[in-house]
């Protein structure tokens, strides 16, 4: 596990705010509704894994929805609870992590997403899919040539969230670009993208102090599980 290369100072371009400190390891929680939304749209089932838990925003959510048979996570963060603390920008880490039908992650951006990217597409039997940057799409040295050969099969563009305050602690900011959930579903045959305008995401919430309750969550989890929440 190499915890010091997640702790440098990054300067990501695309989603740095100069009035806007960084979290250690770049870690952000995902929002209830990154999970159900994905879940409107992409039925996971099988063993999941996610490999940068956190507090187990999406893991906690996923381990309520009927159709995952088993889920491990990993976290580089020792601190934090997984199954593994494993450097998951590593490939070797992942000959370490069990096997699995589906990776749902939402990484540490910067220079860390692309490898965690690659080495999830290589581990999950049927797919990923991963809360990232919208410019992930663009091709940079280190995804262009993985963008090329395996270009997601679905793109879910979502509204911008406020992860934090700035630096003065008055006001919630945003990132330059906003979240797409990008899905390689190996089995699709075509690309896909899909708009979500807020007005039509069920349980949404500009910031963390909005957040709806996790019973709240897990009840539209299991809504959609029943097919009472159509994509519309």
């Amino acid at each position: 596990m190499n915890v010091a290369q997640l702790l440098k100072s990054q300067s990501d371009t695309s989603a740095s705010i100069e009035t806007v400190g960084r979290h250690p390891l770049n870690f952000y929680e995902s929002p209830s509704w990154f999970t159900t939304e994905l879940l409107r749209h992409v039925r996971l089932s099988g063993v999941i894994g996610e490999p940068c838990v956190g507090h187990g925003a999406i893991a906690s959510l996923l381990r309520v929805w009927p159709y995952t048979k088993q889920m491990w996570t990993n976290d580089i963060d020792p601190h934090k609870a997984a199954d593994y603390h494993l450097d998951a920008t590593l490939s070797k880490s992942w000959d370490s992590l069990p096997e699995c039908d589906w990776i749902c992650t939402n990484p540490p951006y910067s220079d860390f997403a692309a490898p965690i990217i690659k080495n999830a597409y290589q581990k999950a039997r049927v797919g990923v899919a991963a809360f990232l940057l919208t410019s992930f799409l663009e091709p940079c040295d280190d995804r262009a040539d993985f963008l090329q050969q395996h270009p997601p099969s679905l793109v879910l563009i979502m509204p911008r969230f406020c992860f934090r305050k700035d630096k003065r602690g008055t006001r919630w900011a945003t990132d330059n670009i906003t979240i797409s959930c990008f899905v390689w579903d190996k089995r699709a045959t075509g690309q896909q993208i899909i708009i979500r305008p807020k007005s039509q995401i069920v349980g949404f919430y500009k910031n963390p102090e909005q957040a709806i309750s996790q019973e709240r969550a897990e009840e539209i989890v299991q809504a959609i599980a029943k097919g009472e929440l159509c994509n519309s």
